[in-house]
């Protein structure tokens, strides 16, 4: 009788341990990055978003206090290594201007890409300004983004 116990309990943990095993498919190559909008304290911090014409021409707005903040939507998998911001010509690292992220995720909760937050300080940025944000997929694909006549005024 013991032997049937045990035998019945030790099914029932690999049962068990077998559904627990989660598996997941190749992240997603970087096909898009898009500069989704701006803001900043003269707004009130409510999102300005930018035009769908190529490149992002913000001249309709001016911008003020002590940063500039920007959404970026990621749609891939980006290598934040291979992720740069230049702003009027000067490059920066993705971690150096990182705020916040979002996931973008699907019906089944897979990832398939990401909403990021930077914040410039305002001594990086001029009267007008132009952004550019590019990337590199974590499995392959490139995409940039650029933003153009970005006032702000300190």
């Amino acid at each position: 009788m013991k032997k049937s116990v045990v035998f019945i309990l030790l099914v029932c943990m690999v049962v068990c341990l077998g559904s627990t095993v989660a598996t997941a498919g190749p992240a997603p190559a970087l096909s898009k990055v898009d500069i989704h909008a701006f803001t900043a304290q003269s707004y009130n911090y409510q999102w300005q978003f930018t035009p769908a014409n190529y490149p992002k021409n913000m001249n309709a707005y001016s911008f003020s206090g002590p940063a500039l903040y920007m959404n970026v939507i990621y749609t891939g998998i980006p290598n934040w290594n291979l992720t740069f911001i230049r702003v009027n010509g000067t490059q920066y690292k993705h971690s150096q201007l990182f705020d916040k992220q979002f996931f973008i995720t699907d019906r089944g909760g897979i990832v398939g890409g990401y909403e990021v937050v930077y914040k410039i300080p305002s001594t990086d940025l001029g009267l007008s300004n132009t952004i550019i944000v590019n990337s590199r997929g974590t499995n392959g694909g490139s995409a940039d983004s650029i933003s153009t006549n970005i006032k702000f005024l300190k």
